[in-house]
């Protein structure tokens, strides 16, 4: 009897485990079902091997969704459909912008959307198709693999270049130059010790030229102190011609006609002064006995 009690107590316990897994199974699906979805439709020109259904759809590195659909367009074969569904509260708006990027190492792909602004109304839906679609860009892994080619040519048509370059007469005259660089270099050897000596005599110089240019530097430092005492005695002098400026207008006015005078008298002098000499140098007694062409003046 302790043993078919045992076995019920098991059996009650599985099953009441299992109707606990199966209602929360319920729940959460019926809890996914009920969450609300909305599906985007983006055009890429090209869409590479990473993108597949089931792909992450992601806003700023965040998932918010998945790729249920890549597929051609039928109306436009030259791009790509891909449909994507994401969370009712996914911030797309009609500024959105999305865009393929690598999500890792082995190549695996996933659809960025750019978070639309506050202000942008939502995407409406436009004729003939049957969900709202973003706007895309190729993104930088899409440049890298369209620039390609064109880097593919470029790589051979420098190749060609340098391949035309160094042709044999280019090589022969590489071979020349090396050739003279020998040369140059065993003859620099042979003459080492006067370019020594002509090292030696180059340091000589500049060590004069130094001293020049040092002296130089002392006679410009002599020369601007005498253009400033010049300066200060020429400030010096205009000083004293402003202190005395009264005086200097006053001697033009009155005192160059008194020059003019005593200069005039001065002369009348002089030449008097010069009569009598000339009048001695003839008769010197005359300084004795005076003029005697005068007679005798009775008392």
């Amino acid at each position: 009897m302790e043993t078919r009690a045992a076995y019920v107590a098991v059996g009650t316990f599985v099953l009441a485990l299992s109707i606990g897994v199966l209602v929360a199974v319920l729940w959460l699906a019926h809890a996914q079902f009920n969450e609300e979805k909305t599906r985007y439709d983006i055009y890429f020109a090209y869409v590479g091997t990473g993108l597949v259904q089931g792909s992450p759809v992601r806003i700023s590195g965040v998932t918010v969704g998945r790729v249920v659909r890549v597929a051609l367009d039928p109306d436009n074969p030259g791009r790509v459909r891909v449909t994507i569904e994401v969370n009712g509260d996914a911030p797309i708006r009609s500024d959105s912008v999305a865009s393929i990027e690598i999500t890792s190492l082995t190549g695996g792909a996933a659809v960025e959307v750019t978070p639309g602004s506050r202000g942008a109304p939502p995407i409406q839906i436009t004729d003939n198709e049957p969900y709202p679609v973003i706007w895309s860009r190729e993104s930088d892994i899409q440049q890298l693999v369209a620039s390609i080619p064109d880097l593919l040519n470029k790589i051979s048509d420098l190749t060609v270049r340098l391949s035309n370059t160094v042709d044999d007469k280019n090589r022969a005259a590489l071979a020349s130059t090396l050739e003279n660089l020998s040369k140059v270099t065993a003859v620099a050897a042979a003459r080492s010790d006067d370019i020594d000596h002509l090292i030696v005599d180059g340091a000589g110089d500049m060590k004069d030229l130094k001293q020049a240019i040092a002296s130089l530097n002392d006679a410009a430092l002599r020369v601007d102190k005498l253009a400033v005492n010049a300066g200060d005695a020429v400030r010096d002098f205009q000083s004293l011609v402003n202190e005395n400026r009264a005086p200097l207008k006053r001697f033009t006015e009155n005192g160059l006609d008194e020059l003019q005078q005593l200069v005039t008298r001065t002369n009348a002098l002089v030449d008097s002064m010069s009569r009598a000499v000339d009048a001695l140098n003839r008769d010197p007694s005359r300084l004795l006995y005076g003029d005697r062409r005068q007679g005798y003046r009775p008392q």
